[in-house]
Order: structure tokens, then sequence, then C-alpha cells
């Protein structure tokens, strides 16, 4: 993964381990507050008086990696409505690309060694109440124009995610209820502090990218998202927006090029990365004509999602570029973490608001059928919200699909099948039937799901709505059941998820209005909780809780890192992505290999075959799938 993305994807992957190590580092220090003073004190200073480097940094790309070339990838259906990553119609996956292409973050992360590394920042302490963080600057950090990376450039970045000026209240809300405006102590010092005791707050400071106080300061929030919308300030990062060679609009692609000037280029952890002088995104609305124009060769790889067109259509049979080796298939196997996906119950509304029912419906999910009918066993169970982490109970049941059980805990509820009829009824006389929310395409997965309901005397209506509209429906708890999916993290928060105070709201990620007081607690402890090793415990009491209280009938996920398709000229690192990486990974890890690309083109040429390289990759010994 990009070490550089912006704090809203790196956030993902909650991280921890390191503040707890510098928290107690500090207090053996005896002590944390700083003396303001515009003075720089050493490397060695800064030591001596608490202050935490990691100097054992490993660097994740290959050192075989070659630079040049340029990579073309599928930005998305169509072309963005702003470059921005900050601000109103911002929250797409091409902004966070392109902002993570060009600013960097204080730290970066190692999640195989579970380690904070220098990345802007080159030094950090943590008070011994763990409210106030204190950051120093590389001194040879610089921005595209060559001006120094400074304090007041965090002070200045700061300031924006909280000027409501761009229009969104969420990142605004986020950032101003959690510190006060950092203080500049020097010109590369500086310090922030928490309004509340959470371990996940260093965290959020750490993932902050910087932008320059010398463009910022000249526009407000409302300045900023007209003026950047198709613009960008000058970064630290490695790429630069190739204004030039790029097209705005309809049909339009992006080009970012790889920065000469790059500070950080000859850094030893950034070896064997950003090897690529040019990343370009394209954009095609229609799924067939991604696909016709992938295989014509107008773009170099296809991360694919969809396990029927993956085992059906994506195949030797069908593709004289797969059976030729001209176009490569992999499946990586990494450690990314998933999160809680599958039908949802609003449990304001009846009778979901009864966890008899909500188990009776978990026991008529057949997950294991739709997998084999409509998955080809692409897929695994999920009986975690936190699946692929330590936080994850083994010890959470795995409900049978047993319509037996279910028909038990429906007559306990009160619903029975009267003789001669085909629906169960309450004593009101009223039959067992609801809306199922989907969007488009949706039935397909789901009516396997309505024809076990039938079958016990369930009336399951679909109400079918587009996509958007069905998640905005989702997120204002308009629904009665539906199907829904979130992405997960390494360190996982589930507080939005399940914490009550979230149940009366709306646009919230706790769409079931889920309320267990028990729950609160270990919610509450788990967040105040700065040992990474004391919160697993803590976790695995939560994931039970959560899970035997069937809010969701958990569904299925993917064990793998991605899926892709891929022309047959690039190399690799030989894990194929990183530790927790995905698709996006081969932008800053992969390289062109020369040799490849001109056997490609002779094979082309001459319509001869290439060697098929393995179809599973899995470097970091995840299980395999049969």
């Amino acid at each position: 993964m990009f070490k550089n993305l912006k704090f809203y994807i790196l956030s993902l992957f909650f991280i921890s381990i390191f503040v707890e190590t510098a928290d107690a580092k500090i207090k053996r220090k005896g002590g944390s507050k700083s003396k303001k003073n515009s003075k720089e004190i050493s490397v060695q200073e800064l030591e001596s008086q608490g202050w935490i480097t990691n100097k054992n940094v490993f660097p994740s790309g290959s050192p075989n990696a070659t630079k040049g070339g340029m990579i073309t990838m599928l930005g998305g259906a169509e072309y963005p409505s702003t470059f921005r990553d900050i601000g109103k119609d911002s929250r797409s996956q091409i902004n966070s690309l392109l902002g993570g292409l060009q600013y960097e973050a204080l730290l970066s992360f190692d999640y195989e060694r579970l380690e904070w590394a220098p990345n802007l920042a080159t030094h950090w302490k943590v008070s011994s109440d763990s409210l106030t963080y204190w950051f120093r600057l590389n001194p040879k950090a610089k921005f595209a124009d060559g001006k120094d990376v400074t304090s007041d450039d965090v002070i200045a970045t700061f300031k924006l995610l909280i000027d409501d000026g761009h229009q969104d209240p969420n990142v605004a809300g986020f950032w101003n209820d959690l510190f006060e405006i950092p203080i500049a102590e020097s010109k590369y010092t500086f310090k922030v502090t928490a309004k509340k005791k959470d371990w996940r707050t260093f965290r959020n400071f750490a993932s902050l990218t910087v932008m320059p106080s010398t463009y910022l300061n000249k526009v407000d929030g409302a300045g900023y998202i007209e003026k950047y919308d198709f613009n960008f300030m000058p970064g630290s990062g490695p790429y630069e927006y190739d204004r030039e060679n790029s097209k705005k609009g309809n049909e339009g692609y992006i080009i970012m090029k790889r920065r000469d000037n790059w500070w950080a280029k000859d850094n030893p952890d950034n070896l064997g990365i950003y090897n690529f002088d040019k990343i370009k995104f394209i954009f095609i609305e229609d799924e067939n004509q991604q696909v016709i124009s992938f295989f014509n060769g107008d773009y170099d790889i296809y991360p694919w999602s969809r396990a029927q067109w993956w085992v059906e259509r994506f195949n030797s049979e069908k593709y004289n570029e797969i059976k030729n080796g001209w176009v490569q298939k992999i499946k990586i196997f990494n450690f990314l973490p998933k999160g809680p996906s599958g039908v949802v119950f609003n449990t304001k509304k009846k009778p979901f608001d009864d966890l008899r029912i909500r188990k009776a419906f978990t026991h008529l999910f057949d997950v294991d059928k739709l997998n084999k009918r409509l998955f080809f066993d692409e897929y695994v169970r999920l009986n975690t919200y936190f699946y692929g982490t330590p936080y994850s109970n083994p010890r959470n049941p795995m409900l049978e699909f047993s319509p037996q059980k279910a028909l038990l805990l429906l007559n306990d509820a009160g619903w029975y099948r009267k003789e001669g009829n085909q629906w169960l009824t309450n004593p009101d006389n009223e039959i067992f039937e609801f809306e199922f929310l989907i969007s488009p395409g949706e039935d397909r997965i789901y009516t396997t799901f309505q024809e076990d309901l039938k079958n016990v005397g369930i009336k399951m209506n679909f109400k079918q709505v587009d996509a958007s509209a069905a998640f905005s429906k989702t997120m204002k708890k308009e629904y009665e059941v539906t199907g829904q999916g979130w992405t997960g993290g390494f360190f996982p928060s589930p507080e939005g998820l399940m914490h009550s105070k979230y149940a009366e709201e709306v646009e919230v990620t706790n769409i079931t209005s889920m309320a267990i007081p028990a729950l609160d607690k270990l919610i509450e402890a788990y967040n105040a909780e700065w040992d990474a090793k004391k919160r697993i415990p803590l976790a695995h009491k939560i994931d039970s809780i959560a899970v035997n209280s069937y809010h969701y009938a958990l569904g299925w996920t993917s064990p793998y890192g991605a899926r892709m398709l891929y022309w047959y000229k690039f190399g690799m690192p030989e894990s194929g992505i990183t530790y927790v990486g995905d698709w996006r990974t081969p932008l800053s890890h992969w390289w062109i290999d020369n040799s490849k690309e001109k056997n490609l083109n002779d094979a082309k040429n001459n319509n001869t075959n290439l060697p098929i390289s393995p179809t599973i990759i899995d470097y970091w010994n995840r299980t395999k799938l049969k």
C-alpha cells in the first residue's frame, strides 16, 4: 500500500503498537514537558529528552526494481468531479490515490513489523498522560517548489481540515473533536494536544498529510474548494500532476509524473518503490467496455472482484491473450483485514427488535450454498466483525443453516404457521412479511435467501432502488432489512459500528441501531487502553457480544488481498503486494521489466506463447482456497 495515502484511507488500518512503546519510554525518562524555544536542537539532544525514532526501517520494495516507463490503470467509471481529497465530493477512490501520490504523512507504518517509521517527521514524543504529542520534521523535507516543510505547514493543513467552508462537515467535525490547533515550537518542531484520551488519536495525527502553508494561507475553506477543484498545490511526495499531458472531462485521463527532485528518493526505506516514470488513470463507465479495453491493451492491470467472471469468463478458453500467456492471472494472499458484511437488520423496525427473529434469520442465511452456487467457492464465511486480525474471537459460533432451529426460534417469538396457511402469522393474525432493500443486480444474490425464508413461511419482498439511493436509505435507517458491508481495519475501531450513542443517529455506521450497555462499557475500555496486547481480550469480548446479538447475519469475505489480470511486462516483489496491500500496491511496488516487455511485444507480433506464472501467490503463508 502507498506509504503516504490520506488519513481516511490509512484509517482502515488502525495502528497503535508504537504509541504504547513511546509512552512507556517517555515515562521512564521522567517527564514530557517541552520548553518553547525557537532554536533547533540536535538529534542527540532530542533522543536524550525522550524523543523516539525508528532506525531499523526495512524497505518494502524489491532491490531488483528498475525505474522508468508508464503504467496505465483504470481510475474508475467516470472522470472525477474534483481532484481534491478534502471537501465536498472528494470521497472517491481516485481522489485518495491522487492525493496519496503527491502529499506525505508525518509518519508511515510497517504493518508486518508493527512499527512506526519516520516520514516527514524524524522523531516524535508522547506525554505521560497520552494527550500531547510532539513531532520533529525532517529539515531535508521539501515541497515540489523547493520550499521546506515546516511546522507552519502542519498548522495550515490542520486549519483547512477544521474549516467548515470546504463543505465536508464530517472531516471538520472529526478533527475539531479530536485536537486543539497545533502549536509551533520551532521551525521544525510542533506539538498538538488531543481533547480526549484515546489510543487512536496518535495514529490519526501521525497519518496527517501536509500541504504547503504558502498556498493555504491565501485561501479559506470555501476558497480552497473553488481554487483546487482541478488543481494541486506543490506536494512533498514522489509524484506530481502532469497537467500538460492530461486530458480533462469525458474520455479524459490523468497522468502523474515521478519527481526527479523528490527529497526522499534516496532514503533506504524507499528502495524499490515508486518506480514508474508516469502513472496514467483512464475512465470507462461500461463494465463490458472495461473488459474489451483491457484485452485491447488500453490499460495494464485489471483488478477483478466478481467470482463468476474470474472463474467462467477470464480463462484460456475464452481469451487467447490468457491462453498465450500475454495476460496473466494472479490471486495474492496476504493479511489485509476484512470488515463485517451480510444481511443487516434495522432493530428499530418490528419484528427485528427481537433477537430470536434475527437469530432465526441467521439460521436461514445459507452462506455456504451461496458460495457454491454463485461464488465458485472463492470466498469464506464470516463469524466475526474483525476478520483477519488477532482481535477476532476464535470462539465465536459458526451458525449452521437449519430451518428446524429457525422455526423453533420463530415459534418462541410468537410466529406460527396455521394449518393450510402458506405464511407464518402472529397472535394478531398478521403474516410475516417485510421488505429487503437492494440495488440492481443484488436480487441475484439474495433470491436464494428469499426462497429459504419462503420455505419456513416468511414473505420477503425486494425493494429495488439504484445503488446510491440504496446506500442513502441504509445510512438514514429507512429500511427493514438490507445487505451491507464495511471495510476492515488492522486494529479495529468498533465504536462507530456498535456504540449506543449512535443508535438514534442517522448517517452513521451503526445502521442497525445497536444499543447494548455491556458493549458500550467494553468499547470505552478498549478505546482507553493504550497497550495493544491488553486490547485483544477486550476486543474478543466485544466481538462475541456483537456476533451473538445478531444485528448482522454475517456473510462472506475474500481471504486474499487481490485478484488481478495484468499484461506480461511487469516485475514485482516476491510477495506480489504488501502485507496488508490491495490492488493499489502495483502502482507503488511494481516496475516495467524491460526483458518481459520485449518478450511480450515479440510474442504478440509473432503470435507465440509466453510462460504462465503461478496463479496463486501465497508469500505471506495465508491459508489458500481449495
